[in-house]
Order: C-alpha cells, then structure tokens, then sequence
C-alpha cells in the first residue's frame, strides 16, 4: 500500500497523457500509486495502459462514454486508493518533480490543499517532449519558459514564482480540481464529488470545496509551490451549465449534514463498509 494516492482524470488524447504520467515517473516522493480515472476514453489509451509499466504502480479505472461523469469515475476511484493521502489531477497537466513532495510535505489534519497552474496555449503544447520534461523546463523558472510567456504563449507564467508563495501565503483563490489534494478520510466524509454534475466547467470543484469547508475542513495554499503547467487544447462544451447547478445548490450548503447530502456512489461504498 502506497502512502499517497494520485488520481488522475482523463478523457482521451492520449499524447497528453502520456506526458502528464512522464511527469510523474520524475518525482522525488516515491511512495505513490496512480489511478488514472477514465471517463469513457476510446480503446487506444486502455491499450496503451495495459502495455505500460512505470515504476509506480498503476491502475486503469474505466467507465462507459455517456457524456460528462468526471465526477462519477473520480468518486470510484477514491474509493479504489489505497493511500491514506489522495492528489488530483488531470491528464493535461504536466507537474514539477517536487509537486508531490509539496502537497504531502504540506498535508496537515482536517486540511485540503489548492494550487494553480500555467496556462500554455495549443501550439507550445503540442510541442513539449519528454526530453522537455527530463530537462526541467516544467519544474520552475527557465529561459524557455519566461521566452514563452514573453511571447505571449503563456498565461500567469508568475505562478512558478516560488517565492511569492511566502509573499502572498493564505491570500484566498478558487479551488482547481486538477491540482488539489486531501486526507481520504476528509473526502469520504462528505461522499467525495457531486455526481449530479454532468457538465464540465469548474462548478464541480467549487461545489467540494464549499462542502469541505463547511463540514470543517479547511483550505490552506500550495500555490506557487506545487507547480503544474496545463496543456492547451480545444473545450468545445459551453461551461455555464455546470456553473448554474453550482449557484442553484450553494444556498442549501449550510451544515455538515448538507455537505454530505450529495448524489455520491461514495455514499454507497461507505454504507457496505459498515456492514
């Protein structure tokens, strides 16, 4: 059993995932399993998966196609980790070898951590190699990167500014679900994601984080620490939908009972458990 689970959200392009799993295989934390959460992707990434063999162990969870149910494999998938500390990601985004030692250098009890990401546009993503990563161009500032940015192929390059970490500290900021982490415990005790999200769009994780916190588990930054880089690539599906669910549920969240009254298969894991 691993110390730390990583869950890794992915939906086809298998390119990207590729890159994004690359990345792992640097970090300076070892003692990690990862789960790639699968909403559904075409036959070539579970076929490629089964070839793999990364020094991590590694688990391909996969569900049928039938729209949008990121959070609906993201909760199997909890429930799957073995490790008593879980990081989310998302199959487009490359991270820092130390990232993993960030978040679990960082957990504390009754805490769940948020960072950010740099934003690259389609053109420098479809770009990276892994010897781009082996490089470290994706583990803080580097020539290439501040030429990116100056290029304006980036956006908010200053989140690799490690130092404005210390600066800036607890400043408030919306959670991302693709650079977040949490004890199990934590998650599972408010039935992990809202299933009824079925839209992408970030209300998702918004929904979570304002359940968390108002079941008592409190926010706290890696950002500008646990460094992440997103590849850019084309979101046809409008977002506003999975927004005004969000706004619709929010002023029903008002107490721990709330924070758990989700549609959860979660709540169903946890329920067998007892028996």
């Amino acid at each position: 059993m691993a110390r730390l689970s990583v869950i890794v959200g992915t939906y086809n392009y298998l390119k990207y995932l590729k890159l994004v799993l690359y990345s792992l295989e640097r970090q300076s934390f070892r003692d990690f399993e990862v789960i790639v959460a699968d909403d559904g992707s075409d036959a070539e990434v579970g076929e490629w998966l089964s070839g793999y063999s990364p020094s991590y162990p590694i688990k391909h969870l996969w569900q049928e196609d039938c729209g949008f149910r990121k959070c609906r494999i993201l909760n199997r998938a909890v429930a799957t980790a073995t490790g008593e500390y879980i990081v989310f990601i998302d199959a487009d985004c490359i991270v820092a070898r130390d990232f993993l030692a960030v978040h679990w250098g960082a957990r504390k009890p009754g805490t769940f951590l948020g960072g950010r990401r740099v934003m690259m546009n389609r053109a420098v993503s479809e770009a990276v190699t892994k010897e781009m990563i082996a490089a470290g161009r994706f583990d803080g500032l580097s020539l290439w990167g501040v030429w990116q940015s100056l290029l304006g192929r980036t956006k908010y390059y200053e989140e690799c500014l490690r130092l404005l970490g210390r600066v800036r500290g607890e400043t408030p900021f919306s959670l991302l679900g693709s650079n977040f982490s949490l004890h199990k415990r934590d998650i599972m005790s408010v039935n992990g994601f809202d299933e009824e999200y079925e839209s992408r769009g970030g209300g998702e994780d918004t929904d979570i984080a304002l359940r968390l916190r108002v079941a008592g588990v409190k926010m706290a930054s890696v950002r500008y620490l646990a460094l992440e880089f997103h590849l850019g690539h084309e979101i046809v599906e409008a977002k506003s939908k999975s927004a005004k669910l969000f706004k619709k549920k929010e002023g029903a969240i008002k107490g721990p009972a709330d924070a758990k009254n989700v549609k959860s298969s979660l709540a169903a894991v946890k329920q067998k458990g007892r028996k």
